[in-house]
């Protein structure tokens, strides 16, 4: 499964790094024009960090979709792998995405703090707070695609039960912002991220058709 999943990063790693690309130049001329066009302290970190987070949501977005154009479950399946080893590739790629993209955030954040001349460690907490819940939109995609093959093979209680946990996520996540700060918060987005991680997995291991 390790395998498979760094081959899958590999595929896609032109992607990613278009995406922290064009993230680094919105970067760049934004704390440029802020810091010497408006004589302001440059963009609040937090507002810095958000961008290449964002590029990892997108692209893991971009992934599911080109997975599925290109049946590589069924490329995959050729392989020694099962299905709960292919549903585990499924639910771990936007994390890996998300992941790589919230360590590319520490050097964005040092270069516009070396343009703005200050750097504002309390942000740290609400970068990581960003972090999380773009984690849990990005892993929405895979429950969402799989509550919708189950729809479509006619699975009809998963394909209920699928929707019903990507509502219920969507309600803790919306909770959670009034607490984001707080342990409480944290631990809602750890669980909304949990839950749709294995929500997706379970109905991919019970699909009827692995071809789309």
């Amino acid at each position: 499964m390790l395998r498979a999943l760094k081959t899958e990063l590999e595929y896609f790693l032109p992607w990613l790094l278009g995406g922290l690309g064009i993230a680094a130049f919105v970067v760049i001329l934004l704390s440029v024009l802020i810091r010497f066009v408006e004589d302001g302290d440059g963009p609040p970190i937090f507002v810095v960090a958000m961008f290449p987070i964002i590029a990892g949501m997108v692209v893991a977005f971009i992934a599911q979709s080109y997975r599925v154009e290109e049946r590589r479950a069924r490329l995959l399946l050729a392989g020694p792998l099962t299905p709960r080893q292919l549903a585990g590739v499924t639910v771990l790629l936007p994390a890996c995405f998300v992941g790589l993209s919230a360590l590319a955030t520490a050097p964005m954040m040092a270069l516009a703090a070396l343009i703005a001349g200050k750097f504002e460690s309390s942000a740290i907490s609400v970068v990581a707070g960003f972090g999380g819940q773009f984690l849990a939109y990005a892993q929405l995609g895979p429950l969402a695609g799989e509550s919708s093959a189950a729809r479509r093979q006619q699975r009809s209680a998963a394909a209920a039960a699928g929707w019903a946990v990507f509502g219920s996520v969507i309600l803790v996540l919306a909770a959670s912002q009034f607490f984001m700060h707080s342990f409480i918060g944290q631990v809602g987005v750890a669980v909304a991220v949990l839950a749709a991680m294995g929500a997706a997995a379970t109905l991919y291991q019970r699909r009827t058709d692995f071809t789309r």
